[in-house]
């Protein structure tokens, strides 16, 4: 009765697994993309949004467009509607650059400041 005991503690005993030699994927592969577009009329919007949907970062460029253009505000608020509907990020980072990101990836803007 005692004996059987001690050849259960003996099984219990656990074994060291050493992962020093264990490599780990670093990071998931994926087909998203960032894409950088300069926006040059109103009928590039389908292809930016077919871009968009299909799950890359689009960085669009509205250079060409004064900032009080109409057209401008017009597919920026087309893009912040596909933003929505895809559950992702829309902002804009300067008059003329835009950025519009896919669900689960979110945009911060911050200014750095120094202080000495």
């Amino acid at each position: 009765m005692f004996g059987r005991k001690k050849k259960d503690a003996q099984k219990e005993k656990k074994a060291f697994v050493d992962l020093n030699d264990y490599k780990a994927p670093m990071h998931a592969q994926s087909d998203a993309k960032i894409k950088v577009v300069e926006v040059l009329s109103h009928r590039d919007l389908k292809a930016v949004t077919d871009m968009a949907y299909r799950g890359n970062i689009m960085v669009l460029d509205f250079s060409r467009f004064a900032d009080d253009d109409s057209v401008k505000r017009d597919m920026a608020r087309r893009l912040l509607e596909i933003a929505v509907d895809l559950e992702g990020s829309f902002t804009e980072v300067s008059g003329s650059l835009m950025i519009l990101s896919p669900s689960g990836l979110s945009i911060d803007k911050l200014r750095i400041t120094y202080r000495e």
